[in-house]
């Protein structure tokens, strides 16, 4: 099993209208409990620092101390919470349907109504690499949130899923 395949989530439908789902989410690395571990080092290694400071009379830094531990730990937050982004990408006989979920919940759904759709990675431009959908000149890019190494393997998945549909379609 590959990278990517580990990454996004692929299901068929077992209804007579065959409907192939492929969810994908933003990675992360770090996990609640590997983030509980990493806060509570850095707290304990800047109570140390503190208490070598407060020794010394300056008590004052502890002040400091803990609100470097705070804006740590909102980095974090902010970080998980634009970790729940999820597309989910609905392929069936007669087109493609994106739907999107922002970090705060709120959902967005595009169409592509169309068997001809295809994946395409467009050669990378600036930072990174785009993963579209396109069809009759109209792209739609999807995945932006992947690291660059799972493209490929995403794009031939929806290649292939695509190729099924379509020759569904033209049977």
């Amino acid at each position: 099993m590959s990278a990517a395949a580990s990454r996004y989530y692929y299901s068929q439908s077992t209804q007579t209208d065959e409907v192939i789902t492929i969810s994908l989410w933003p990675y992360r690395s770090l996990s609640i409990k590997g983030f509980r571990i990493v806060i509570g080092s850095i707290a304990l290694a800047l109570s140390i620092v503190g208490v070598g400071f407060m020794m010394m009379g300056a008590w004052p830094v502890l002040g400091f101390l803990g609100l470097e531990i705070a804006v740590v730990w909102f980095a974090f937050k902010l970080n998980y919470r634009a970790g729940r982004l999820i597309e989910t990408i609905f392929i069936s006989k007669s087109g493609v349907t994106i739907e999107r979920t922002d970090w705060r919940g709120r959902p967005a759904s595009q169409h592509i109504d169309s068997p001809w759709v295809t994946a395409e990675l467009v050669p990378k431009t600036a930072r990174r690499r785009k993963l579209m959908l396109s069809v009759h000149g109209n792209t739609v890019e999807i995945g932006a949130f992947l690291p660059p190494v799972e493209k490929p393997a995403l794009a031939k998945a929806l290649n292939d899923a695509l190729l099924r549909m379509r020759s569904q379609h033209q049977s």
